[in-house]
């Protein structure tokens, strides 16, 4: 027993002697002074960041780093960021110091543009790579770019990693910077439209008051209720306005000898091929569909820019419908409307029997879809009106124009979509 207790006093007195001497030999996590981006291989040629058929990035964009010298093996999370030039890293950093803002991406150049911005992506990896709508977006934003103002120009930007250790705030260090050359990419958030252009609006390639929209981000197939006033069928499509040799889609494919097309609607339905012109100046999509004995009326028109077709058919007017308790809060109820009156003026009238204690409801622009589509009140839940009402509405609301003592009858209904108002009144 005596040797037993003097083995385990030694065994005691060792574990001591490593528990004393453990902070002494234990690895620490230098404070870095070294972090290396590497130049990209292509650096001296232009990122570009492009689209697919349906507005979908194609290309993304990697970085390479070599760790920070730690002095131990460990892992740190890297992050990018960018600016126009070096000198906006620099002034982000004299302003960072200040902690002005908590947000990295809200210290502003005097162009009261971000001067730095952080991209959201973070990695472990020291090959980074940043998914193309991330890194344009970013892009984006420090030039101030979008669908309205970028013509695919080439910019500079500079390049910057930060790195750190969790829980180790003094892991933190910025790689060197380096410098591009961007061309990037808009991100669609939205359906296309396709404007007409041509007599019904009186040859005002600014108009976009008449247009097809795309059916879905990406689709191209565009579709519309449009009215055509007697005598003025003569007419082709843009993409965009302003600009007589860009974005043309109309009939004319070269086959041809002039840019009009004579057509007939074959019981009140053509069908036929379209062209589009794929760069300024083409004369592809110049072409106009007449008809020169138009009486008047409403088309449904669909154009296909992936078959290059275009149907049109007579059509009924242009309607909004009503929802409500009148209606059976059925969103896919289609018989009670207002119809556009008169053609072409974007006003929508009709007159309906509201049963007693049914006077609850706002105006749908397309049934299906509770949360798309909707013309209602301003403000929120069920405000009260009293007739005869008129009012502004709202795009997008839930809100119902409410008579809760209604104790029934006929009530016209104007809904004007140009200034946004809404007209009720009791019917005589």
């Amino acid at each position: 027993m005596k040797k037993i207790s003097l083995f385990a006093l030694l065994a005691m007195s060792l574990g001591l002697g490593v528990t004393g001497c453990k902070d002494d030999t234990q690895p620490r996590l230098e404070v870095p002074t070294e972090f290396v981006l590497n130049t990209p291989a292509m650096a001296d040629q232009t990122y570009i960041f492009r689209d697919d058929e349906n507005y979908k990035n194609l290309n993304d964009i990697t970085f390479t780093v070599s760790q920070p010298n730690y002095g131990l093996g460990t892992t740190p999370d890297y992050q990018v960021q960018i600016a126009k030039s070096e000198a906006d890293f620099a002034a982000w950093d004299a302003a960072e110091k200040t902690g002005d803002t908590d947000a990295d991406n809200e210290i502003l150049g005097s162009d009261e543009l971000p001067l730095a911005f952080t991209l959201e992506t973070i990695s472990s990896s020291a090959q980074i790579t940043i998914p193309g709508e991330i890194f344009c977006a970013g892009v984006n934003s420090l030039y101030g770019f979008d669908l309205d103002n970028y013509n695919h120009e080439t910019v500079p930007v500079a390049v910057r990693v930060h790195a750190a250790v969790a829980n180790a705030p003094q892991s933190a260090i910025w790689s060197n910077p380096i410098n591009i050359n961007v061309s990037s990419y808009i991100p669609v958030t939205e359906p296309g439209k396709l404007y007409l252009i041509g007599a019904p609006q009186e040859w005002d390639i600014n108009s976009g008051t008449m247009y097809l929209e795309e059916t879905g981000i990406g689709t191209k197939i565009f579709s519309g209720n449009l009215f055509i006033p007697a005598g003025q069928f003569q007419f082709r499509f843009y993409s965009e306005l302003g600009d007589w040799d860009t974005g043309s889609v109309g009939s004319f494919d070269g086959s041809y000898g002039n840019d009009t097309k004579n057509i007939e609607l074959t019981d009140g339905v053509y069908e036929g091929p379209v062209s589009a012109g794929k760069k300024k100046g083409d004369k592809l999509g110049a072409g106009n569909w007449c008809i020169a004995d138009w009486t008047g009326g409403n088309l449904e028109i669909t154009i296909d820019l992936k078959n290059m077709t275009i149907k049109m058919q007579k059509a009924a007017g242009k309607r909004v419908y009503i929802i409500g308790d009148c209606s059976g809060w059925d969103i896919t109820n289609d018989k009670m409307y207002l119809e556009e009156n008169p053609g072409g003026s974007n006003i929508y009238k009709g007159t309906w029997d509201i049963p007693a204690g049914k006077f609850m409801l706002r105006i749908y622009t397309a049934l299906g879809d509770w949360a798309a589509n909707s013309i209602g009140a301003e403000g929120s839940g069920n405000p009260e009106i009293a007739l005869p009402f008129m009012g502004n509405c709202k795009k997008d609301s839930q809100a119902n124009w409410t008579i809760s003592s209604w104790q029934g009858g006929k009530v016209n209904f104007t809904y004007d979509a140009n200034s946004n108002t809404i007209n009720i009144e009791k019917a005589e």
